[in-house]
């Protein structure tokens, strides 16, 4: 699997080792005799490689923008290119190379783990418009990039949250400049209040993902933590950090920090758990939008599907623009056996975010369950086309290719899904179920070849 994570730490170990002999012929050739025997007893470490990025976010400012709007666009995008560059310099880094990755997929691993500087934002005109420029700067450390890379991707949970969560961001971003063109070209001052308020919502969201974003790489760096620090040694003992003190109750923060956990529970699993921290959340927060999906996510995970569809609505009645919440109501639909209902719902979530993967996906599965297979094999194309890593979209295409008798685009589908799909407990049933398929497709093959 390109997932694996020791073949990268091999590789790792072994570009530490060649720096570590060419520091080494450096000293001999540097160094005096005496000085030379005393480093020769003494253990030369190997240099850890740094990269610096900088990157600059620009907006162009237009009638209705504030300067305030205009500096949180500017860094929000300089944030996206500094993380793009990033990516694309770790991925010719022959360490990670070994790991596999293209730069889509580094994008989403090092999102939550880059500490991005902010510097004082600057402002110029240019063709009688403002400009206003924030520029960033990462630092990439090579060893504990790859290494808190190797750990994500050993974590199942990290890795979809993590591919979600920049999947989310890019619809998002596109939003925001969906948002900004209305902007420009509305004359309705009413209009623009209410487009400039959803913008920075959506900015908001785009915050919230990253968050999320480093709090798996927070959360799995913990775990590692934990594993490590089972036996610890005199010397770790000595420098125990102190825990932050916690936020006061009824803060925002503190509502905040309820809501991430519940997700987290979510994730695991645990819907009895999440379900309490969500509460909480809305107790310290009645508006906190994403604690009433999370909680309408719990409630129907454990099949209080009305009290789910409650939730959703809530959210809705307020934002009825939010494809999210009119994504997770159709999944509630789905469930109750209103295909109907779950289709509207879905082709809702598009209208306002059409590249969503994940509602193209789910919108397939509801069109496939009502019979209309070829609305379905659409949907399933689209989600591979913008999406090739969406694995189980390869499975369901491909069993709806087999059914509807076109065996080489269903061999070819299915082929792709036991090539991407992980071998784990979850996915072994489905990976049995592609073989049989293939199996049975050859055979039909065989027969049709036969005299």
């Amino acid at each position: 699997m390109r997932f694996s994570g020791s073949s990268g730490g091999g590789c790792w170990r072994r570009e530490r080792e060649r720096l570590c002999r060419s520091e080494r012929m450096m000293l001999v050739r540097q160094t005096l005799s005496l000085l030379l025997l005393l480093v020769c007893t003494l253990p030369v470490p190997g240099r850890a490689e740094v990269h610096s990025i900088t990157a600059t976010g620009e907006y162009r400012m237009g009638d209705h923008d504030s300067l305030a709007d205009a500096k949180r666009l500017a860094f929000s995008n300089a944030k996206a290119l500094a993380v793009s560059e990033a990516g694309t310099y770790l991925e010719n880094v022959p360490a990670v190379k070994q790991l596999g990755f293209n730069a889509e997929e580094l994008r989403a691993y090092i999102t939550g783990l880059l500490e991005i500087i902010e510097y004082p934002h600057e402002t110029a005109r240019a063709d009688s418009a403002t400009v206003v420029s924030v520029p960033v700067k990462t630092v990439i450390d090579h060893a504990a990039v790859i290494h808190k890379i190797e750990a994500l991707v050993q974590n199942e949970h990290a890795k979809v949250e993590l591919t979600r969560a920049r999947d989310k961001i890019d619809g998002y971003r596109k939003e925001v400049e969906a948002d900004t063109r209305r902007l420009a070209a509305s004359k309705d001052t009413s209009e623009v209040q209410a487009i400039a308020q959803h913008r920075r919502e959506v900015l908001s969201l785009i915050d919230t993902e990253e968050q999320l974003a480093r709090t798996w790489s927070v959360l799995v760096g913990a775990e590692e933590a934990i594993h490590s620090e089972a036996t610890p040694s005199k010397e770790t003992s000595k420098h125990k950090k102190t825990q932050p003190k916690p936020a006061p109750a009824g803060a925002p923060d503190n509502a905040e920090e309820h809501r991430k956990k519940g997700a987290l529970l979510n994730e695991q699993g645990n819907y009895d758990a999440a379900i309490p921290e969500f509460r909480l959340a809305l107790r310290l927060m009645p508006d906190l939008d994403r604690a009433h999906l999370g909680l309408g996510a719990a409630l129907q995970g454990k099949g209080d599907l009305d009290e789910a569809i409650a939730e959703y609505r809530t959210v809705l009645s307020v934002h009825p623009d939010d494809p999210d919440a009119h994504n997770d109501l159709a999944t509630a639909l789905q469930r109750k056996g209103d295909l109907e209902g779950a289709i509207a719902e879905y082709r809702t979530a598009l209208g306002y975010r059409p590249d969503d993967v994940l509602s193209h996906f789910n919108l397939g599965t509801a069109l496939s369950a009502r019979g209309q297979e070829k609305e379905a094999i659409a949907e399933y194309r689209t989600v591979i086309g913008r999406n090739p890593d969406f694995i189980q979209a390869y499975f369901n295409l491909g069993s709806l290719l087999k059914a509807q008798d076109q065996p080489a685009d269903a061999a070819e589908a299915l082929r792709s899904y036991l090539k991407l799909a992980p071998t784990t407990l979850g996915t072994k049933p489905w990976i049995e179920k592609a073989q049989n398929m293939l199996l049975e497709i050859d055979q039909g093959k065989s027969k049709a070849g036969s005299p």
